[in-house]
C-alpha cells in the first residue's frame, strides 16, 4: 500500500491549501483516513501426547473516505469544533468507502501422535472494499434522534486460502438528549455473511460534553455492544473515551476498549489502550492522529481442558484529515 501514501499526502495538501473556511456555518464535510495495524500472536497447546504450536503475523492497511451532508446545517460557534455535531444537534447523511489490504503468515507445528504431523507455513492475502450509508436525524427542540444505516463489503482471499466473501448489513436505532450536551442511544442491526452465517448486533452509547474550569472542556463517551452470531460465536465490547479540549481548535485524550470473544473453538480477551489528538489548523480543516496497543489472552482451546500458553499483541496508528464547507 506504499503507493497510497503519496495519494494521502497530495489530498492532505489539497485540503490545507484549498480550504478557506472563515464561516461558522457548514453544510458538508469530507474526510480521509489511513489506518495501519500490525498483529503478532502465538499459542501453544499441551496435549497428553505432545504439543500443538501455531503463530501468526498479520499486516493490515486501510484507506477510507467519508462524506457527510448536514442537511439542516452545522454550526461550530459553541464548544469544541470536533464536537460541533453533538453541540449543534446536527442531522446528517453520510456516505463512506474503504479499501483494505491484509497479509497473513501462519506457522503450525504439531508434535502429537494423535494428530497428523505438521510443520508448515501458510501465507495468504486479502483485498476488500466496503461501502456504508448512514442517516441521523435530530429534532433540535425535543432532543430525540434516530439512526439508520446500510453497508456492504466484498473481500477476496488469495494464497493458501482462495475465496470471496460478500457481507451486507443494516442498523436502526435512536435515542435522546438527556441534557443540553448529553445523549443516550440504542442501536440494533443484522449482518449477513454471504449466506454462510448471520449475526445480530445490539449497541448502547452514551456521550457527554462538559466544562472544566473557565476555559477547558471535556468529553466522555461510553459504549457497549454485543454480537451474537451463528455457531455459538459471541463478541462483547466495552469502550470508554475521555477527551480534553483546552481550546476550541485542539483536543487530546485516551481511549480504552475491552473485547471478549467466545466460540466453539476458543475464547479470546483483548484489551486495547490508545491515545489521540486533533487540531483544527483553520476553522474548517482538521488533522488528527491516533495510536493504540492491544494485548490479547486466549482463555481456552478446541481441546477442552488442555493447558494453553498464549501471547498476542497488536499495535495500530491512524492519521486523518477533514474539511468542512
Amino acid at each position: 500500500m506504499k503507493h497510497k501514501t503519496s495519494v494521502i499526502c497530495c489530498l492532505l495538501a489539497g485540503m490545507l491549501v484549498g480550504a478557506n473556511g472563515f464561516t461558522e456555518e457548514y453544510n458538508y464535510e469530507i474526510g480521509l483516513t489511513f489506518d495501519s495495524t500490525r498483529f503478532n500472536g502465538s499459542k501453544t497447546i499441551t496435549t497428553p501426547g505432545g504439543t500443538i504450536f501455531n503463530s501468526g503475523e498479520t499486516d493490515t492497511d486501510e484507506l477510507s473516505v467519508l462524506g457527510s451532508w448536514y442537511f439542516a446545517g452545522l454550526s461550530d460557534d459553541k464548544g469544541p469544533r470536533a464536537r460541533a455535531a453533538l453541540v449543534d444537534r446536527a442531522s446528517s447523511l453520510s456516505v463512506g468507502y474503504s479499501h483494505t489490504e491484509q497479509t497473513t503468515s501462519t506457522i503450525v507445528i504439531i508434535d502429537d501422535p494423535s494428530f497428523p504431523s505438521t510443520d508448515s507455513r501458510f501465507d495468504f492475502d486479502s483485498d476488500g472494499d466496503s461501502f456504508a450509508v448512514n442517516l441521523r436525524y435530530v429534532d433540535r427542540d425535543s432532543g430525540w434522534f434516530g439512526n439508520a444505516g446500510l453497508f456492504s463489503s466484498d473481500t477476496t482471499l488469495s494464497g493458501f486460502v482462495a475465496d470471496s466473501v460478500d457481507a451486507t448489513g443494516w442498523s436502526l436505532g435512536g435515542g435522546k438528549y438527556l441534557f443540553e450536551t448529553t445523549t443516550l442511544g440504542l442501536d440494533v442491526g443484522q449482518i449477513d455473511d454471504d449466506g454462510r452465517s448471520n449475526a445480530t448486533v445490539v449497541a448502547v452509547t452514551f456521550s457527554h460534553l462538559g466544562n472544566l474550569g473557565e476555559r477547558w472542556q471535556y468529553a466522555i463517551d461510553l459504549g457497549y455492544s454485543r454480537i451474537d452470531a451463528d455457531f455459538g460465536r459471541e463478541l462483547d465490547t466495552w469502550d470508554a473515551t475521555f477527551a480534553l479540549y483546552p481550546t476550541q481548535d485542539f483536543g487530546f485524550g485516551i481511549a480504552v476498549e475491552d473485547r471478549s470473544h467466545n466460540s466453539f473453538l476458543d475464547a479470546l480477551d483483548t484489551l486495547g489502550i490508545g491515545g489521540f489528538a486533533s487540531w483544527y489548523v483553520t476553522p474548517n480543516v482538521r488533522l488528527s492522529a491516533h495510536y493504540r496497543v492491544d494485548d490479547a489472552d486466549y482463555l481456552g482451546s478446541v481441546l477442552s481442558g488442555s493447558p494453553t500458553v498464549s501471547d498476542a499483541d497488536q499495535d495500530s496508528f491512524r492519521i486523518s484529515a477533514s474539511v468542512r464547507f
